[in-house]
C-alpha cells in the first residue's frame, strides 16, 4: 500500500472558511478548487493545514457531509511547518472517501488582508501498515529554482552508489529555506508519496514519517532513480534530505 500527497494554494483575506484553489497536479483530475478522489487513493490518510495567519482547515465533500466534514486541527501556524510539525495523521485508521467525488479545502485567516493558505491531504488506498526489518538512510541533495506555491519536479543525487537491485522508500526528510512538503515521483507508480518539509536540518518531523512508521511509499531500481516534486514559499536553489530505504534485491 502506498499513498499520494496533494493540496491546496491560495492568497486571499477570508476570515471565514471558505474555498481556495487546488495545487496543479499531473496524476490527479484538479479543476479550480475541486481535487477529485482516484479510484487507487480513495482514503483520507492525513491532512495538514500550513500559513502564517491560518486560523482554520476544513476538508469537505459529498462523503464527508453525510457524517461530518473533516475538521484539521493543530494547525501549522507560520509560513512553513511547525517545529515540530503537526498534522492530522489518519494512517492507522483511515476515513474511505467515494471514488471520483470532488474534495475541497476550506479556509479561514485572521490577517490584516490577503495571506497565503496551504492545505495538504494524504489519499491512500487503506490502512498503512509499519515497515519492519532493517532500514538504511542515505542523503541526498538537489539544486533546483523552485517556484512558489507549485508542486516543482527536480533530478536528486543520491550521496553514495546504489548496489544494483530494487529498493523501497519507507520515510524521509527534506529541507530547504521555505520547504513546506516534497514527495517521490517513482517510474512506473502513480501516487507520489511525500510529507511536510522543513527550512532546516534542525528542526522535528513526525516521528512515524522515518524508518517505516508510514509504510511502504513505493519501490524503483538502482538503474531508475526517483525524481521528486518540491512545495515551497520561496524560490529556493538548494534542497537536502535523507532517505530511508529497504534493500528488496534484484
Amino acid at each position: 500500500m502506498t499513498f499520494h500527497l496533494a493540496g491546496w494554494s491560495q492568497s486571499v483575506d477570508q476570515p471565514t472558511v471558505a474555498p481556495i484553489s487546488a495545487l496543479a497536479d499531473p496524476v490527479l483530475t484538479v479543476s479550480g478548487n475541486n481535487i477529485q478522489v482516484p479510484d487507487w487513493a480513495n482514503y483520507l490518510v492525513g491532512a495538514a493545514g500550513v500559513g502564517v495567519n491560518l486560523t482554520r482547515f476544513q476538508i469537505q465533500s459529498p462523503s464527508l457531509r453525510r457524517i461530518l466534514n473533516y475538521e484539521v486541527a493543530p494547525l501549522n501556524y507560520q509560513a512553513t511547518p511547525l517545529n515540530p510539525a503537526v498534522q492530522a495523521d489518519l494512517f492507522d485508521h483511515p476515513i474511505q472517501l467515494d471514488p471520483y467525488e470532488q474534495l475541497q479545502a476550506y479556509c479561514a485567516e485572521d490577517g490584516a488582508g490577503a495571506t497565503r493558505m496551504n492545505g495538504l491531504i494524504w489519499l491512500g488506498d487503506g490502512k498503512l501498515d509499519q515497515v519492519t526489518g532493517p532500514v538504511f538512510s542515505m542523503r541526498a541533495t538537489a539544486s533546483v529554482t523552485l517556484t512558489a506555491y507549485a508542486w516543482t519536479n527536480t533530478a536528486i543525487t543520491f550521496d553514495q552508489v546504489l548496489p544494483v537491485g530494487n529498493y523501497a522508500i519507507v520515510g524521509a526528510r527534506f529541507f530547504s529555506t521555505g520547504l513546506i512538503a516534497f514527495r517521490f515521483v517513482l517510474q512506473g507508480q502513480t501516487a507520489r508519496p511525500g510529507a511536510l518539509g522543513q527550512i532546516d536540518n534542525l528542526k522535528a518531523i513526525l516521528s512515524n514519517q522515518r524508518e517505516g512508521g508510514w509504510g511502504n511509499w513505493g519501490v524503483f531500481n538502482s538503474t531508475s532513480q526517483p525524481t521528486m516534486d518540491f512545495l515551497s514559499s520561496s524560490a529556493d536553489t538548494s534542497e537536502t534530505g535523507v532517505i530511508d530505504l529497504v534493500p528488496l534485491g534484484s
